[in-house]
């Protein structure tokens, strides 16, 4: 199964950009929300996944990182879902928590019912 992650030149030639994107902890609302994934980059490692959102309600645009983790044989999860292969566009529900850094950080994500 092919991922829909994209790598950061193709990514800008397909007219995403990244810079209309905050991860400001400021501007990261921390809280369960609705969100649409708009799209995804793979970071400069190779480890994780920059998630890329506009929020339903207010439409701010923020990015928020998800990680491999060694004990989950290479994937990609936010909460039980592995995000490699969500379609950009989709509508989730994210939950963000602060870790303890006090950094936003994606715990959950969810496909919204309608």
């Amino acid at each position: 199964m092919e991922t829909t992650v994209l790598e950061f030149f193709p990514a800008l030639e397909a007219g995403y950009d990244p810079k209309n994107y905050s991860y400001a902890k400021e501007d990261v609302p921390i809280g369960t929300y609705p969100a649409k994934l708009d799209f995804m980059l793979w970071s400069k490692s190779g480890l994780t996944i920059n998630c890329f959102f506009t929020l339903v309600d207010s439409h701010k645009k923020i990015t928020l990182s998800v990680y491999r983790k060694a004990a989950n044989q290479g994937r990609y999860l936010a909460g039980e879902t592995e995000v490699r292969y969500l379609p950009f566009g989709s509508e989730l529900v994210l939950t963000v928590e602060t870790n303890e850094l006090g950094k936003p950080l994606l715990t959950d994500m969810v496909t919204r019912k309608h």
